[in-house]
């Protein structure tokens, strides 16, 4: 092993694993509110459309991510909507 390879790994996650993809992906489940435990059964399920399950903290990190960036809101009965 070289002092490179030790200082800079290489290091690839695929778009499906990312928080991004994944926030990508739930902006498009949210054409109509949902709340959390809706958005984890559709994608929970093996006809999801999405290649990889992630796991419910990946869930939570990419709605954070879409309400840190203002993509979505809190609407009654704990419910997300896209904002608009």
């Amino acid at each position: 092993m070289s002092i490179r390879t030790a200082l800079l790994p290489h290091k690839h996650v695929r778009f499906s694993d990312s928080l991004i993809g994944l926030s990508g992906y739930l902006r498009r489940l949210l054409a109509e509110p949902h709340t959390l435990d809706e958005l984890w059964t559709q994608l929970d399920r093996d006809a999801s459309g999405w290649q990889s399950r992630p796991s419910f903290t990946h869930l939570v990190l990419a709605v954070d991510l879409l309400y840190a960036i203002g993509e979505v809101q809190l609407v009654g009965d704990g419910r997300i909507s896209l904002n608009r």
